[in-house]
Formats: structure tokens, C-alpha cells, sequence
């Protein structure tokens, strides 16, 4: 909307007729979110489905999920369920369809982990700490990753949830020594496209930024020998090149979804400082030259 108070002034530098200095009025001009965001084209609701029904909070519990909770926490004194939220989504780079089906258009990111926010506010503030504790402080965080077409559908097993920390062995525990919660070693898993490549970037103490490579089952060379190395072989690989340039991909295993879609890192972490005590939230993108 449009503010008509005239409370606002800019200056003017230049002088009147009179010799004195003079302002000019403006209107100050505020925007609604809904009508300054960009424009709805196909609105969708996704689920991923290569999360196991199992690790699915029942819809039949969403009205009393503060009860499901402390049910969960009494057997297993952790959350064992999965959702899924934080989308990212970008345009996959022309370069890099060659190696995926021909109707993928969009790769789309989610973070994958039992900790949430979702229901009401009251939920959580009539939880029991310890349950509260469990359900905010999880080390359980993986990564969503999904093809999608150009209508914005999930292409059927191309989706997948990767756990990262465990298979890089940089998983946290779960408490300090003194029964601390900590936070997970990575959360909030972001995408973003720059020279035609598709990045991750990853909230941890600091901002993490990683190159992917994306490759469909049956898709481009099989037999390509740095896209067969596993994470188990990657830091030998490394410790061996002196070169600082080098790139050491790994190709990561799919905790959830089969093998169709493979994902590979394509460097070491690159850091950017968070300037504060971590990385929280950041958004990355590209803007035209």
C-alpha cells in the first residue's frame, strides 16, 4: 500500500529563489508482501516419497501431536519420524542434463529432519523440557534432493535423501559430555546456480559451499572412474594430489530412494564466515552481469 503521511522529507541541496535552503516533500511507499513477491505461476504440494511411510507422522495424529510426541520420546527418548521443508529450487543448467532424464527441469532441495516447527505454538511451549529438547535437538538433518519436470512434478524415483555428515565423518553427537543438546553439523541445506554449475551451500558453525554433480541411473559414463569414488576413498585421493587447484568429487551413497538419482560433492568445503556464532539461514544466488 501507499503511505500518504507526509511526515517524511528528502532534502534538497539546491537553494530558492530566496536564497534559503528548501525541502521537498515525498510520500513514503510501503509494499505488501503478497503484492511485492513474485507472482504464483503453479503453486505444488510435495511430499517426497522416497521417505519411508513408516517415518511418517500419521495425519490421524495432528491433533493431538503434542501426545504423539511425548509417546515418541517415552520409547525411544529420541523422535524417530522424518518431515520435510526449507525448499530450494533451481533451473538445471542446460550443461548438466546431459547426464539425467530429458523431462528434468528443475532440481528442488529440502532439509529432512525430525525437528520442527510446524503445529501450533502452543504445542511445543506445553511440552515437558526434556521432550521439547528432543523434538528442537536432533543430529538427525539429511538432505532432500528431487527432480522435478517442468509442471513442477516430482519425477517418479528421482528423488532422494542423502545423509552427508555420517558419510563425510563429521557427524556430531547428540549431547556434549555434560548432557548438552548441540546443534546438528549441518541444517538449512540451500541450492543456487552460478556459471552454469549447481552449488550447495550448508549452515554449520560456518557457511559451507559445495559444487554437486547430478547423474541419472544409466545416464552419461557409468564407468567414469572419479564418479564411481565413494566418500571412503575421496580423502585418500586428496591427500595425495599437492595441487591446490584440484577437484576431488565423491559420489554419496542415497540413505533413502534407491540409486536413479546420484549425487556427487565436487570439492572440498569452501567456508564463507556467517559473522556470527553460525551460519544461519543464508541465501545465496546468482545476479546478472
Amino acid at each position: 500500500y501507499f503511505n500518504n503521511s507526509t511526515d517524511n522529507y528528502a532534502s534538497n541541496n539546491g537553494s530558492s529563489s530566496d536564497g534559503g535552503e528548501h525541502k521537498q516533500k515525498h510520500q513514503s511507499k510501503f509494499w505488501k508482501f503478497d503484492k511485492a513477491s513474485p507472482k504464483y505461476t503453479n503453486p505444488q504440494t510435495l511430499l517426497m516419497p522416497s521417505i519411508p511411510p513408516q517415518l511418517r507422522i500419521p495425519p490421524s495424529r495432528f491433533n493431538d501431536i503434542g501426545a504423539y510426541f511425548q509417546e515418541k520420546y517415552a520409547t525411544n527418548s529420541s523422535m524417530d519420524y522424518l518431515t520435510e521443508y526449507n525448499p530450494g529450487l533451481v533451473i538445471i543448467p542446460p550443461k548438466m542434463k546431459q547426464n539425467l532424464p530429458p523431462n528434468a527441469a528443475y532440481l528442488l532441495s529440502l532439509r529432512v529432519t525430525p525437528a520442527n516447527n510446524c503445529f501450533a505454538t502452543e504445542v511445543y511451549a506445553n511440552l515437558p523440557r526434556d521432550v521439547w529438547n528432543s523434538v528442537y535437538h536432533t543430529a538427525t538433518n539429511y538432505l532432500g534432493l528431487a527432480l522435478l519436470d517442468e509442471s513442477y512434478q516430482m519425477l517418479p524415483g528421482y528423488d532422494v535423501v542423502v545423509e552427508i555428515d555420517v558419510q563425510i565423518d563429521l557427524k556430531r553427537p547428540t549431547t556434549t559430555r555434560a548432557g548438552e543438546a548441540v546443534s546438528p553439523t549441518f541444517m538449512d541445506y540451500r541450492i543456487f546456480v552460478l556459471n552454469n554449475e549447481i552449488y550447495l551451500h550448508v549452515n554449520a558453525n560456518t557457511v559451507i559451499v559445495n559444487r554437486l554433480m547430478l547423474r541419472g541411473k544409466g545416464f552419461g559414463d557409468d564407468d567414469d572412474a572419479a564418479y564411481l569414488r565413494t566418500t571412503d576413498t575421496c580423502a585418500k585421493v586428496a591427500s595425495e594430489n599437492t595441487d591446490l587447484n584440484w577437484e576431488t568429487p565423491c559420489r554419496l551413497d542415497n540413505l533413502y530412494g534407491g540409486d536413479n538419482l546420484q549425487i556427487g560433492l565436487m570439492r572440498q568445503f569452501n567456508t564463507i564466515w556467517s559473522g556470527g556464532l553460525r551460519g544461519k539461514n543464508y541465501a545465496l544466488f546468482g545476479v546478472p552481469n
